[in-house]
């Protein structure tokens, strides 16, 4: 019988208890039996351990036959396992030969469920077969399943008593596969689309976990809560160092969609991301090349970079107003053209979202009143009557509107309007100064768009005043 205690600053603490038979044994000669059981708290997993097991050591031969551990739960980083256990499928030997040695043996790791931050995959088994020559120097070789459809994915370790280190490989999948993976709050049901990945890892005293590889997505769809997305692609590059993610590592992290149908279509998207998460001064996060089709024109936003140090400027190039009045429910007039503009945009601004933002017509803009309304204006006020016939046709020959946006929604427009009525009198200039205000937030609300996008800038706010 005996009892084992051991502490190590890295490692944990941990208790063995032991009894067993041999007669006349020494090491690597003779015959000993033996049960095993204990209990310790393992450091670097944040984890209670519990494990049983029996074996014995038959000359240079030591086989354990039976094994069961079980932990109350693993974290390590951002990643966590609900009730793992790791049992044997074939005994562990390991054959102390002289010259020979060898270890070997198969054993399976089970867990209800690994949770990544706000997502999680379901119930997986992890298989592994190791082979090499001793406790400080093996290799194991295994597969990952999760769920009824995830995997296998095929991985592949070393152990060289300092270091592990290896890489795993996740085939082509159908994407449904890893709904879970996506935090139920965001509304987002997967479609159709492929998945692939790789990646290295490595992780040692003083090191930590370091991993790096690559993830793929092509022409995926999705359903989201007021539309759906089609022809999703996407490709990340990732390295993971010191609890901090670079995306785009040497390539920058692409996206590309064929088109999202929401409020209105938007099509042939684009943008590149580069950097880091978290992000500071010192380790930034670039977004760049954003550019969508949507209105008939395009909209384009160069460069964005977190930590915000100056604005994100968002280029309007070309908008039908037509298609956007629509969309926007509006029926006390019609607008016809096109708009371009310059929105300067932040994210971490104590007041600002958009700020000294403005927009002008490409070509004569044409405002058409509801008859209705007209009607009802001229009815209730003869000189408001007379002054609204000459906007009933209005061709504006010069629009122009700032815009500012504060972060509690606040939208404010002023706009200098200057044009001619071609059927009252085509040679009178009509002069205007318009300024409208609007919650912007409480209108999309109303339209049930934008939640997703009103919930992010919110929650940005509150944490940057914060």
């Amino acid at each position: 019988d005996a009892i084992v205690t051991v502490n190590n600053p890295e490692l944990g603490r941990y208790r063995f208890q032991m009894k067993g038979q041999a007669r006349e044994f020494l090491p690597d000669n003779g015959r000993w039996y033996w049960q095993i059981w204990g209990k310790g708290r393992m450091k670097p997993l944040n984890a209670d351990w519990t494990f049983s097991g029996a074996g014995s050591w038959l000359d240079e031969e030591i086989r354990i036959r039976k094994l069961n551990t079980g932990f109350n739960g693993i974290r390590y980083g951002v990643m966590s396992m609900d009730a793992p256990a790791l049992t044997l499928l074939s005994p562990l030997i390991w054959t102390r030969t002289g010259g020979q040695e060898k270890l070997s043996g198969k054993v399976q790791l089970t867990t209800r469920k690994i949770r990544l931050d706000n997502s999680y995959l379901p119930s997986a088994t992890f298989d592994m077969a190791l082979d090499g020559r001793d406790p400080r120097d093996f290799s194991v070789k295994g597969t990952l399943s999760a769920g009824k459809n995830i995997g296998p994915i095929h991985y592949w370790s070393r152990w060289d008593g300092v270091r592990l280190r290896g890489e795993a490989r996740w085939p082509e999948q159908d994407m449904r596969a890893f709904q879970t993976l996506i935090p139920a709050d965001l509304g987002i049901t997967l479609r159709n689309g492929v998945f692939y990945a790789q990646a290295a890892y490595s992780a040692a005293p003083g090191q930590g976990f370091v991993a790096g590889g690559h993830w793929v997505v092509k022409q995926a769809g999705m359903w989201l809560k007021d539309g759906e997305v089609d022809g999703v692609d996407f490709v990340l590059p990732w390295r993971f160092s010191d609890n901090r993610w670079q995306l785009g590592s040497k390539t920058p992290v692409m996206l590309r969609i064929a088109r999202v149908e929401n409020l209105f279509d938007v099509t042939d998207i684009k943008a590149d991301l580069q950097g880091y998460y978290p992000y500071d001064d010192a380790y930034p996060l670039k977004l760049s090349g954003v550019s969508l089709d949507v209105l008939g024109g395009q909209v384009t936003m160069p460069l964005l970079t977190i930590p915000q140090k100056t604005a994100a400027v968002i280029k309007l190039d070309k908008l039908n107003t037509g298609p956007l009045i629509n969309t926007l429910k509006v029926t006390q007039f019609a607008l016809e053209g096109s708009i371009s503009g310059e929105l300067p945009f932040y994210i971490d601004n104590p007041q600002w979202i958009v700020h000294n933002g403005w927009v002008e017509n490409d070509e004569p803009l044409t405002l058409n009143l509801d008859n209705q309304f007209v009607e009802s204006v001229s009815e209730n006020n003869i000189s408001a009557g007379t002054a609204i016939n000459w906007l009933d046709y209005l061709v504006m020959k010069r629009v122009r509107t700032d815009v500012n946006l504060t972060n509690l929604g606040v939208l404010t427009m002023s706009s200098v309007i200057s044009g001619y009525n071609p059927v009252l009198d085509a040679r009178r200039t009509v002069n205007l100064n318009y300024r409208h205000e609007e919650n912007v937030f409480q209108l999309w609300r109303s339209l049930r768009f934008g939640s997703n996008l009103e919930a992010w800038l919110e929650k940005s706010i509150s944490q940057n005043q914060e």
